[in-house]
């Protein structure tokens, strides 16, 4: 049963950012900017995270593309803002 909540969770929150990316993109600016971002990269690792879940069997390999990943997501989160803010 906690299997099939944390499936319902990810799913919603999948299903959530989605939706919430739709009306952020045609307000434009600075703070819909970050904001937007913040739920596009959450939208993408939520997908990855649920991709690793389905495909990868070796929970050791699957942690550390997962570690990989976040880590990338915040490099390019960090580029992101400050090409757009500064």
């Amino acid at each position: 049963m906690k299997a099939h909540r944390e499936t319902l969770g990810h799913w919603l929150l999948q299903r959530m950012t989605a939706a919430s990316l739709i009306p952020i993109i045609f307000i434009s600016n600075v703070s819909t900017l970050i904001l937007s971002n913040i739920l596009l990269f959450w939208h993408i690792h939520v997908g990855i995270e649920e991709i690793l879940t389905d495909y990868v069997h070796h929970e050791m390999t699957r942690n550390w593309i997962l570690i990989l990943f976040r880590v990338f997501c915040s490099i390019i989160i960090k580029y992101v803002f400050s090409f757009f803010v500064f």
